[in-house]
């Protein structure tokens, strides 16, 4: 098992949003009411770590991942790792490749 197991990444979290939000779109298709999509803010808490050096004697760089502040790691790796903590909020509006605004369920109107 490698270094990031069980570990979420800040690109995987987003990605995984992203597709919640299409199934869900998707599955609207057949309402009669629709919503538009507003602005979604995130609001989570990465560990920023810059490794030094990573198993392996592959080189180190610096890693986003979103963390469960009760979670505890144990062990240790090679090399020196500098970890801290930040919270962050990032708000995203989506729209449509056509820079449309995002709408929830059909055009056909409720009776």
């Amino acid at each position: 098992m490698g270094e990031s197991a069980g570990r979420i990444g800040l690109q995987e979290m987003i990605t995984a949003l992203r597709k919640e939000l299409v199934e869900s779109i998707i599955a609207s298709q057949s309402e009669g009411l629709r919503f538009e999509v507003g602005e979604i803010t995130m609001e989570f808490h990465i560990e920023v770590e810059r490794s030094t050096e990573i198993k392996g004697g592959a080189k180190g760089g610096i890693k986003f991942w979103v963390v469960d502040l009760g979670a505890v790691e144990l062990g240790a790796g090679a090399g020196a790792k500098d970890k801290t903590i930040h919270k962050v909020t990032i708000p995203l509006k989506p729209v449509r490749r056509d820079s449309q605004p995002v709408l929830t369920g059909s055009n056909k109107t409720i009776e």
